[in-house]
């Protein structure tokens, strides 16, 4: 009688569902159990066949952290910060195309996290913010990256959340760098080196994007190798980290025409991207091409070329799909390469429309 009363029922509903007579429905069990402080949980029994319960996990992936019912998802720091890891996984895998409208709902849902006082939940929405500013930069929607990463930015420093601050302020700086906007780019990267108690990586990170804004800034070339020299072997990288940190490195070299440093570097990072990001992968093998391009060594860029047309289809990322179509304007004076023309063939069969 007093279950009924409390879920709102009939004494004969909990009766009978109570005896499996009553089907009443997942999302309505949800609902109710909810009122009374419970909550339903979804995992896998344990299976002798491997194939079935990988099946199992992939499938309901999507709901593996399941909030407290007290509050709802995105008002639970843990849920907010394990939807922005999803996000950052989805990126690394698919590209930031298939992932943006996501990403937009996601921080849609958050936003009023910068009037509230859970620091908690401020520092995790952050941290879904950040990772949304990556998406749309990857997205090439740069005015909105811009203002992801500006509303991670607040919410971090509402939170007191220094690492925070310094991600947001790494992201700002990145998207000044494919906007080639060196000066705003030097700015975001300087403020976040002024934060005290950086952890490694992000202060590892912050060097690299200053030596790379310094870069765009004409009669600084000096200082942004002074920057990379300093770099050396950051501790704590993900995988993920140490293949884009070393891509990056490439990059900046190749900007400045140190053509052998800058192939090994990106060559690095093609290897360690293999193992863990098919993004990074299709993004620094576009860059080797682009670099054996500028380097006038078109035998290398034509392989490095067929290599990309093979692995250009596995990501959905405007960025990439921008480097493509600028190799296709750099090589398009060098067909006189049999090699490179047939690259070139091979490229254009799997150019997006």
């Amino acid at each position: 009688m007093d279950l009924a009363t409390e879920l709102g029922v009939s004494q004969s509903w909990v009766s009978q569902t109570s005896r499996g007579v009553k089907d009443s429905g997942i999302a309505n069990v949800q609902r109710l159990l909810a009122r009374v402080g419970w909550e339903v949980r979804i995992t896998p029994k344990t299976e002798d066949d491997p194939v079935k319960r990988r099946n199992f996990v992939a499938a309901v992936g999507s709901i593996a952290f399941v909030p407290s019912p007290k509050v709802g998802p995105y008002q639970d720091a843990e849920y907010v910060r394990a939807l922005a890891e999803r996000l950052a996984r989805d990126r690394y895998e698919q590209g930031g195309i298939p992932v943006a409208s996501t990403a937009l709902r996601h921080l849609k849902k958050v936003g009023l996290a910068i009037s509230g006082k859970d620091r908690k939940l401020q520092s995790a929405a952050s941290d879904l913010a950040c990772e949304t500013a990556r998406i749309f930069y990857d997205s090439r929607r740069y005015d909105m990256a811009q203002r992801a990463g500006s509303f991670a930015l607040q919410l971090a420093r509402r939170s007191g959340d220094v690492n925070g601050q310094a991600n947001a302020l790494s992201a700002l700086s990145r998207i000044s760098i494919d906007r080639r906007h060196g000066d705003r780019g030097i700015m975001h990267a300087r403020q976040g080196l002024t934060l005290p108690d950086l952890l490694p990586p992000q202060r590892a990170w912050l060097k690299l994007r200053l030596a790379r804004s310094l870069a765009l800034v004409p009669g600084q070339e000096r200082a942004a190798r002074d920057r990379l020299a300093e770099l050396g072997d950051a501790e704590g990288l993900s995988a993920y980290e140490r293949a884009d940190m070393k891509g990056n490195v490439g990059v900046a070299l190749a900007g400045m025409r140190a053509y052998p440093d800058a192939h090994v570097s990106i060559a690095e990072a093609v290897t360690l991207s293999r193992q863990c990001s098919p993004l990074l992968l299709v993004a620094y093998q576009a860059w080797q091409v682009e670099a054996a391009l500028a380097a006038a060594e078109p035998l290398m860029a034509a392989d490095h070329m067929t290599a990309l047309a093979r692995i250009a289809p596995m990501v959905s990322s405007a960025r990439v799909n921008s480097h493509i179509a600028g190799i296709l304007t750099m090589s398009a004076r060098l067909t006189g390469v049999p090699e490179l023309g047939h690259a070139r063939e091979h490229l254009v069969s799997v150019q997006p429309d």
